[in-house]
């Protein structure tokens, strides 16, 4: 049995670089204390650098209510921390070419007592239970596994285009493969992804094939034919078009919304993978970023074999945020689709947290206004293991930071981990 130590490294931490002038921006905020954390009742004071001497203005959003636009006087915003959640400043002012601009920064208000806005529904884990039964009541096909070559591929890997089918839900993604790898000696990983992915990507499977070394699969979440978008990017654009509301579209009839089957398929990706000669039997990670660290949260909660999940920027957490005082999570489904009100909570991550056993690490970047911090945190506070790790990253947004030289906020993932637990 492996040991459960989770290895954080100087990336993870997003460690800053030594920046030039000439790289630092011109203008930004910051909340005045370091880590960017308060407690309820404080004032949290964020700091304005800027070139600009006048014109400045911003707003404050507190999860509750975003305050209209006011003239900046001086050079800090003060706010008061009135409830757990986060605080974004938005500091709007025009660059050297008069073109208007927007600063962020975030702060966190005792994000640990972040709850979410509505209970599980009671029919949560039997409704889930009932979906697995439905599934593996029809045998894992492989349609097949076609080896491929593209660009850039490295030397010692072998990739594979895979089409897998289960009933009536058919899963795609590609395979990378340590060359010469014995029988049951390596980890398995399977890497999800974004929301606006409609084909699988080889980088995302060779990356911890190469480096772990390890078997790892990245799954096409929507099904579709693997066309990568720099070899197809007229049908990779249809495509988007096509699948663009999958997100909303029939949210409030379980049944047809896309996110079940989406769900169904990180699970079908990892008996794959458990299927494979390679895996060592002992170390399977769920893996991702965004709605691809929604999709690894689902895994791990309905697939008890995982062993790690990485979880950075998470989508789909806190529907009923907004009930609870904070922003909802990505795609601020209720407002778009009001009808999936009695459905949400079956899709919601927060949801399935608490299923989960094995060790987590996740990641919130303060600034991030697609993935709003505190409906991932309400997901992380309702993990039930005590294996757990949430990174803070105070000037990341949704994937960048505000300094040129900050790791950003999917700089997490299972490496580090793979190679200090492999073998022990």
């Amino acid at each position: 049995m492996m040991k459960t130590k989770l290895v954080i490294t100087s990336v993870l931490l997003g460690t800053l670089l030594p920046l030039s002038a000439a790289e630092m921006p011109k203008t930004y905020v910051l909340a005045s204390r370091e880590n960017a954390v308060y407690k309820s009742g404080e004032e949290i004071e964020f700091k304005v650098t800027s070139d600009r001497e006048t014109d400045l203005q911003y707003s404050v959003n507190t999860g509750k209510q975003d305050s209209p636009r006011r003239k900046l006087e001086g050079k800090s915003i003060r706010v008061k921390a009135e409830n757990p959640g986060f605080v974004l400043v938005k500091l709007f002012y025009q660059d050297d070419v008069g073109k208007q601009k927007t600063a962020l920064a975030g702060a966190a208000v005792e994000p640990e007592k972040i709850r979410a806005g509505r209970p599980r529904p009671a029919d949560f884990d039997a409704y889930w239970d009932n979906q697995l039964a439905e599934l593996n009541r029809n045998p894992l096909k492989v349609v097949y596994e076609k080896e491929v070559q593209v660009p850039k591929q490295p030397k010692g890997i072998r990739l594979y285009d895979v089409k897998l089918t289960q009933g009536d839900i058919v899963a795609t993604g590609y395979l990378a493969v340590p060359e010469n790898a014995a029988a049951r000696s390596l980890p398995a990983v399977v890497s999800y992804l974004g929301a606006s992915k409609v084909s699988a990507e080889p980088p995302g499977a060779w990356g911890p094939a190469r480096r772990i070394p390890a078997i790892c699969f990245n799954l096409n979440f929507h099904g579709l034919q693997n066309l990568p978008a720099r070899n197809y990017p007229k049908e990779n654009e249809l495509r988007k078009q096509l699948t663009r509301d999958y997100r909303t579209d029939f949210a409030d009839q379980r049944e047809k919304y896309a996110m079940r089957k989406i769900y169904l398929r990180t699970v079908m990706a990892l008996n794959y993978l458990q299927s494979r000669p390679e895996y060592d039997g002992k170390h399977l990670v769920a893996q991702g970023g965004s709605l691809g660290g929604c999709q690894a949260i689902v895994a791990a909660a309905l697939v008890p074999q995982v062993t790690f999940c990485v979880s950075t920027a998470a989508a789909m957490c806190d529907h009923f945020g907004a009930e609870a005082g904070h922003l909802p999570g990505y795609p601020d489904l209720l407002r778009k689709n009001p009808k999936a009100a009695g459905t949400a909570g079956y899709f919601d991550v927060v949801n399935f947290a608490p299923r989960i056993k094995c060790p987590v690490v996740m990641a919130v970047g303060f600034i991030d206004v697609t993935c709003p911090p505190a409906s991932t945190y309400a997901a992380y506070n309702a993990l039930t293991t005590d294996k757990r790790k949430m990174i803070h990253q105070p000037t990341c947004g949704h994937g960048s930071s505000i300094f040129p030289g900050k790791a950003n906020i999917f700089s997490c993932g299972a490496i580090d981990y793979i190679k200090h637990c492999r073998g022990k």
